[in-house]
């Protein structure tokens, strides 16, 4: 099976002449990881998506696991929205599919599709999904289409050689911090995210609680994709959003003819939810009078459908949100003291932007992506000086703020040009603004000083570890490996050097040493 493997990446070396990437290196290391199974393959994978933002600016990437007819499962992503997620669901779900074919990669294409190994019995499948950040040149597609090779080859070699197993493998537990579709890097949202994977299976309801516009609704969305229930429905209502004499018919349904109006049947948002996860935002906001409903639903697990003679069981699970303080709605006699105890077994709370100022910098950056890709405005970036401003800000509306923010940057930005100071809206500027931009180079030089030494130690890191992506970013304090691959995006880091130097067999993209 050895000289399968050197064949391959004799091949793959014949078709990527001209590309500085390990390419045979890659190719063993897919095909060890492989053989191994999906959680070593985790490894690989983040340094695979540094290949491909290194060949093509990504807008987005993911990770995605598919086991036998299930649905795929969401293992990472980065910079993807929630409709993004889901079209890119249906992607690596037709993709990874018994029937289709391998995807090609052709110019002008947005997205990619990148098939590590293929679903069967015994082996679940793999693949890769990302957004460009502007519709792949005529190289671009050729580099790419050279890597989608690579994987195949190397899928090609685990497929021939399915009854030999490695030798040694080694079992990895995989920790996973992300929050599918959202931006941070802090420590304080880094603990929002081990309470989510601590708490994401349970079937108990779990309260959200923060500030409005800092991300309840995302939070309730990535508990229910990285939950045993991601198959299943993600029913959203706002109880605030609705008439209080209407939520009740919407909630629990009705028959036909129940009430005046009634003209037929409604199975209600609580059915609608079977097996998957309800989630009521704004829950503070639910009229007094339908309380002891929902608590009855809640710990009887029952509901009773206007009309109907007899309770009806369910199996869902509820994540309520509220940006109001629910125990003094419950001192004020506002809130049901037993309800509220009944859905605050669980709870996350959100902590709002002016709290996490390390994440500022990776939501400007990912929204001026957003918006520049969305209006269709080709930016050329933004000034240090602007984030620094932007950092500094109070952000009231928290991160809804700073994405409205974003947009108007963008479109009031010149095209091809970077976004100034000039252009942020006049109450967020400092007022000292004028004097700061008159140290303006003093205050780049210190940040590049900064940048430069923040480089440096990384790098210094991951050659003390062997490159090793896990054990640099517990030695660096970063609290997961997507915070390392970001600042390895951010600093510029040399991907090539980074990929040539790994040392860690069947796991690292390396080069064989004697």
């Amino acid at each position: 099976m050895a000289d399968l493997t050197h064949s391959c990446a004799r091949v793959a070396d014949t078709q990527l002449k001209t590309n500085q990437l390990p390419i045979s290196t890659i190719v063993r290391a897919l095909c060890q990881a492989a053989n191994a199974g999906p959680e070593l393959l985790y490894e690989v994978m983040l340094k695979l998506s540094l290949m491909v933002e290194s060949t093509a600016p990504m807008y987005g990437l993911s990770t995605w696991t598919l086991d036998g007819g299930q649905r795929p499962r969401l293992e990472w992503a980065e910079g993807l929205s929630e409709p993004e997620l889901a079209a890119g669901e249906s992607v690596v779900s037709e993709t990874l599919s018994p029937s289709s074919a391998w995807p090609e990669v052709k110019v002008g294409d947005s997205a990619v599709c990148f098939v590590l190994t293929s679903a069967n019995a015994g082996r679940a499948g793999v693949a890769l999904y990302g957004l460009c950040v502007r519709p792949l040149s005529e190289k671009q597609a050729r580099d790419l289409g050279a890597i989608m090779d690579v994987t195949r080859l190397a899928h090609s070699h685990v497929s021939l050689g399915q009854t030999i197993q490695p030798e040694r493998p080694v079992r990895t537990k995989i920790i996973n911090t992300t929050l599918p579709g959202m931006i941070f890097v802090s420590r304080a949202m880094n603990e929002v995210a081990h309470t989510v994977a601590r708490i994401k299976d349970s079937n108990s309801t779990a309260l959200i609680t923060g500030e409005s516009g800092t991300g309840k609704e995302l939070v309730a969305h990535a508990i229910h994709r990285l939950s045993k229930r991601a198959e299943k429905e993600f029913i959203p209502f706002n109880c605030s959003a609705a008439p209080p004499d209407l939520i009740e018919s919407m909630l629990f349904g009705h028959r036909k003819g129940s009430f005046t109006g009634a003209l037929r049947d409604n199975e209600g948002l609580i059915r609608a939810a079977e097996n998957g996860t309800l989630f009521l935002d704004e829950i503070g906001d639910l009229p007094l009078a339908l309380q002891p409903k929902l608590l009855r639903f809640l710990q009887e697990g029952e509901i009773h459908t206007l009309g109907d003679q007899v309770p009806r069981k369910v199996n869902i699970r509820v994540i309520a949100a509220t940006h109001k303080d629910l125990e003094q709605l419950v001192r004020d006699k506002l809130f049901r003291e037993d309800l509220f105890y009944r859905i605050a077994t669980l709870t996350v709370k959100v902590p709002p932007l002016r709290e996490r100022p390390e994440d500022i910098s990776a939501l400007i950056s990912h929204y001026l992506t957003h918006y520049a890709r969305r209006n269709d405005r080709a930016i050329a970036g933004i000034t240090w000086e602007a984030i620094r401003i932007l950092e500094n800000y109070s952000w009231p509306g928290n991160v809804r703020e700073l994405a409205g923010e974003m947009e108007r940057l963008v479109l009031y930005a010149e095209e091809n040009g970077h976004i100034t100071p000039e252009h942020i809206s006049e109450h967020i500027r400092p007022a000292d603004f004028e004097k700061m931009h008159a140290e303006k180079r003093s205050a780049e030089n210190l940040e590049l000083l900064l940048e430069d030494y923040e480089r440096r130690v990384i790098t210094q890191t991951l050659k003390r570890n062997h490159c090793n992506v896990a054990r640099t970013s517990e030695a660096l304090g970063l609290g997961s490996r997507q915070t390392l691959y970001k600042k390895l995006k951010r600093l510029a880091i040399d991907v090539t050097d980074f990929l040539q130097e790994d040392t860690e067999p069947g796991l690292q993209f390396r080069s064989e040493r004697n």
